[in-house]
């Protein structure tokens, strides 16, 4: 169960989180239309290291702009509402998570616009045990396409397929599963992009409109470049999986997991130098 820190910061103020709900006629609660991000906020003995906060928010406002939640705060702005809200808490890892809804009461579409953009950011206690390995199915749902939702926007109604995806998974016996295109692509699994290891390259899907390119991922990728690790982002099918040495899913939340299995494809990504190597290196960065 997630604990939600005490205090928010909402449209400029520290409150009380549980001043911080919104109307149950909310559009954005009843049909998804908010747009959120996340962050960790890693606690390094007496400092903060709010991983990639610019990038974050950034992404969070190209889509709220394109779900037509403009806001007034800049991006300076909302880096100092972290500093301000992490200041009030007790010193620990959170995640941070900035949401931009309208909060107030209009529950039918025409007329929505006419509310105030509301931008609340909160934090969630985490911890950093992220070495057990983790099994992963493929999905029998399809990853939504980008010709009914903006795939590259964290938009709220988007992680139904998510939650479905993950739900589905967990009761197949698997931790998460990796969902395929309209055209059978790999493309992700719930909330974590997907790297595959072959001799001594990384693979993984490459970018297109079907689903989200994520920061973390990104991270990997600078990482490989430095390290003169050999990437290729290429269409990759499922028939594949057993041909992989490893594979593992990197996400803000999830940080870089290895993967023991996809389906019946039995992998030692937890031992591979490929993968120790990209997750000393990831390590690094955030425990500064």
């Amino acid at each position: 169960m997630s604990e939600i820190a005490r205090h928010v910061w909402l449209n400029g103020e520290i409150r009380d989180a549980r001043d911080a709900s919104p109307s149950i006629a909310s559009i954005s609660l009843n049909i998804g239309t908010g747009v959120f991000d996340g962050m960790i906020a890693y606690w390094n003995e007496d400092h903060y290291n709010v991983f990639r906060a610019q990038d974050h928010l950034e992404r969070l406002r190209v889509g709220a702009e394109r779900m037509s939640l403009n806001f007034r705060w800049t991006t300076n702005d909302l880096l100092q509402a972290i500093d301000r809200l992490l200041a009030v808490l007790p010193p620990r890892t959170y995640y941070i998570r900035p949401l931009v809804l309208r909060a107030g009461p209009e529950l039918f579409i025409t007329g929505a616009d006419a509310l105030p953009v509301d931008l609340c950011i909160y934090a969630v206690l985490v911890g950093r045990d992220n070495d057990n390995p983790m099994n992963c199915c493929l999905s029998s749902f399809e990853r939504v396409s980008s010709r009914s939702m903006p795939t590259h926007c964290k938009v709220s109604g988007i992680y139904v397929n998510c939650y479905l995806t993950r739900k589905e998974a967990e009761q197949r016996g698997f931790d998460d599963g990796l969902m395929l295109d309209r055209f059978g692509r790999v493309t992700e699994a719930s909330a974590a992009n997907v790297f595959f290891i072959r001799g001594e390259r990384l693979i993984t899907p490459e970018v297109s409109p079907e689903f989200l390119p994520g920061i973390t991922r990104r991270v990997v990728l600078e990482i490989a470049e430095r390290k003169g690790i050999k990437v290729e982002e290429r269409v990759v099918l499922p028939e594949e999986f057993a041909d992989f040495e490893g594979a593992f899913l990197c996400a803000t939340l999830m940080e870089i997991r290895a993967l023991a299995r996809i389906e019946s494809s039995e992998y030692e990504t937890a031992r591979h130098p490929l993968f120790r190597e990209v997750l000393h290196e990831f390590r690094a960065l955030t425990h500064v």
